[in-house]
């Protein structure tokens, strides 16, 4: 009899830590998936991060959105190793290897960061062409505004920084991040505030959203003003805007970007497509950002 009831004691706690994984789990900050190529570190005072290097040609450093992990870039950096560059896709702070930093930290902070990477990878005479997604254009903006001389090309994928984000997709932004949340109430936000009407949310895009790095990287926004990193230096620039994109739309992002520096932005909005960009048109980004870079 007691082995009975400790079968069904067993039973009834596997079927009910099911539902809790259905309903409750994976938390936000559960790892996504894998990023392509080597992963390496480098350490820079207290601070040690980590980036992945993949195919060979010329150096293309890789940025991610708020949070989010390296990984998302995987697919145009397959696509970009294909075309004969090399990607180096840097972790933000606080994700994979990279340690998160102690006290204040600014974007201009974080840009020097990234130069060490770029000056422990990249020989001094190569020019380095810089993607940046969602939070990563502003890091890619002001990493290419204090190192200009270095830089190639920039891509801005799902620019923004201008202008504050509208306030419900910034309501569902920062509720992605609140481990509180079922999985249903975080996809709900994430097709808000990063998916176009219609598109389906891969599995890895339900995870990855790394909360202590996305507080550090919200604190950061606000340290140094738009008009010290927004032209993103003198070089070549591509902005690919969503044309669904309710955290950043084109009319308070790409579209003026372009129009302040109409002799150097090539602004290209992309149907069906929200701030995510990366998942829902992967050929179409691949295709825009290789034909921009070869011709640069």
């Amino acid at each position: 009899m007691i082995k009975k009831y400790s079968l069904a004691a067993l039973a009834m706690l596997a079927l009910v830590s099911i539902i809790v994984y259905a309903v409750w789990m994976p938390l936000p900050h559960t790892p996504a998936r894998d990023a392509i190529g080597i992963e390496k570190s480098l350490e820079r005072g207290t601070r040690q991060f980590s980036y992945h290097i993949s195919g060979k040609g010329k150096p293309v450093i890789l940025l991610a959105s708020a949070g989010r992990e390296a990984s998302d870039f995987n697919e145009l950096a397959t696509a970009l190793n294909t075309a004969g560059y090399r990607t180096i896709a840097v972790d933000a702070h606080g994700i994979k290897n990279s340690t998160l930093p102690e006290g204040d930290f600014s974007l201009f902070d974080m840009a020097d960061d990234v130069a060490a990477v770029a000056e422990a990878e990249v020989e001094p005479d190569e020019k380095i062409s810089v993607i940046g997604h969602a939070f990563g254009n502003r890091l890619t903006r002001a990493y290419a505004s204090r190192n200009d001389d270095r830089i190639n090309a920039v891509v801005l994928i799902a620019s923004g920084g201008a202008k504050a984000i509208p306030p419900k997709a910034d309501t569902a932004l920062k509720a992605i991040f609140d481990p509180r949340r079922t999985v249903g109430q975080r996809r709900a936000d994430i097709d808000y505030a990063f998916f176009a009407e219609g598109n389906d949310i891969p599995d890895y895009w339900v995870v990855g959203w790394h909360t202590q790095t996305a507080v550090l990287q919200g604190k950061a926004k606000g340290t140094d003003v738009y008009e010290q990193w927004g032209a993103g230096g003198t070089k070549p620039m591509l902005v690919l805007q969503a044309a669904e994109d309710t955290i950043a739309p084109p009319q308070d992002a790409g579209i003026p970007l372009a129009q302040k520096y109409p002799n150097r932005v090539k602004l290209v909005v992309i149907p069906n497509a929200g701030h995510a960009l990366l998942p829902e048109q992967p050929d179409v980004i691949a295709e825009e950002v290789i034909g921009f870079l070869n011709s640069n």
